[in-house]
């Protein structure tokens, strides 16, 4: 049996070849009645658009913006960034779609940037959680590539965009701290990673800056590390509740490590907030359903800026250096003053 055509979409639809194009490019110039009708013919039809042909048809080839991270696309964190990059891109109706590049190193991060550069496979590069050495900016610069960083601060050589971390570990310890709270500890990633991914040192370093403003003491076996995993935070958090002195709050430094925390928690038949406090830092959509006190980083929103800043840069604009809002901690349901009834 011959594949159905975009022709025989139109006669069975009885409308023109065009007008089956705007419905399948998703053009505005197509009423809602007339879309559900294309719609349904082509569900009927089993009929598979041609991308090239798509492509063509719209006089115009898809322009891409590459998008270059660490093997993170199973955090949360990095996906709330993509969706807003899509987002964006979807309400901006561009001709640009994402393509993402994951490197398995650095050496592999240097070798992915040649490859793009030398390919010409896009034209603007958003790097997220990844560092540029001179070298590497230089030949982006040389290229005349449009690039951005996502969750970096914007104190370096290269646009960026980002909160600062260690300000972020600071607000989440002071806002323990004015619940009255003496005993908290940290659930975080290694320090220092093999990409050089040093977001958990920063949070820790202004989470300890915090405690010593208050001449707060902070235990060594309050201090919980490991891969940035579920089921490690988990176990971490097990580690603290077992001590014979256990904490009353935890801070992780990450809201998927403090729903580990959680689970802990209800696992030793601990009530939180009554028996033990637990702020992430993320605030992630699903945070704000579980009630969780996160420090809000606003990741969807860091994607947009991203996206916006590189479009006025192919649009031969000079836009200003992108930023986000502060950082704020939003106090939900999983903390409380200490001493208070919860």
């Amino acid at each position: 049996m011959a594949r159905p055509t975009i022709k025989d979409v139109a006669q069975k639809a009885g409308v023109g070849i065009g007008t089956v194009s705007r419905v399948l490019n998703n053009s505005p110039k197509v009423t809602p009645e007339t879309r559900k009708l294309v719609l349904n013919v082509i569900a009927e039809l089993g009929f598979k658009p041609n991308t090239v042909a798509r492509q063509l048809s719209r006089k115009t080839r898809v322009h891409n913006i590459g998008v270059i991270t660490q093997p993170f696309i199973s955090y949360r964190a990095f996906a709330e960034r993509l969706r807003g990059l899509q987002l964006a891109l979807s309400e901006l109706e561009t001709d640009y779609e994402l393509m993402l590049y994951t490197v398995s190193s650095l050496a592999h991060y240097d070798e992915r940037l040649t490859m793009i550069v030398q390919t010409g496979a896009v034209e603007a590069l958003i790097i997220i959680d990844l560092d540029l050495y001179d070298e590497q900016k230089a030949m982006l610069r040389e290229a005349n590539l449009p690039f951005v960083g996502i969750n970096h601060l914007n104190v370096q050589d290269w646009p960026c965009i980002g909160t600062d971390n260690v300000e972020g570990g600071y607000l989440a310890g002071r806002y323990l701290l004015d619940c009255g709270h003496t005993r908290i500890a940290y659930v975080g990633d290694e320090l220092i990673d093999t990409f050089e991914f040093i977001s958990s040192a920063e949070r820790f370093e202004g989470f300890k800056r915090a405690l010593t403003e208050r001449r707060m003491l902070l235990p060594e076996q309050y201090i919980q590390l490991g891969p940035h995993e579920y089921e490690v935070a988990h176990q971490l958090a097990l580690n603290l509740f077992h001590l014979s002195e256990p904490p009353s709050a935890i801070f992780a430094m990450s809201d998927m490590q403090a729903f580990g925390c959680l689970a802990a928690a209800r696992e030793m038949g601990l009530r939180v907030p009554d028996d033990v406090s637990i702020i992430g830092y993320d605030d992630l959509e699903f945070s704000r359903h579980v009630g969780l006190t996160s420090v809000r980083q606003h990741l969807e929103l860091s994607g947009r800026v991203g996206i916006e800043y590189l479009l006025c840069l192919l649009n031969g604009d000079m836009p200003p250096p992108p930023s986000l809002p502060p950082l704020e901690v939003i106090a939900r349901q999983t903390t409380r003053t200490f001493g208070e009834a919860g």
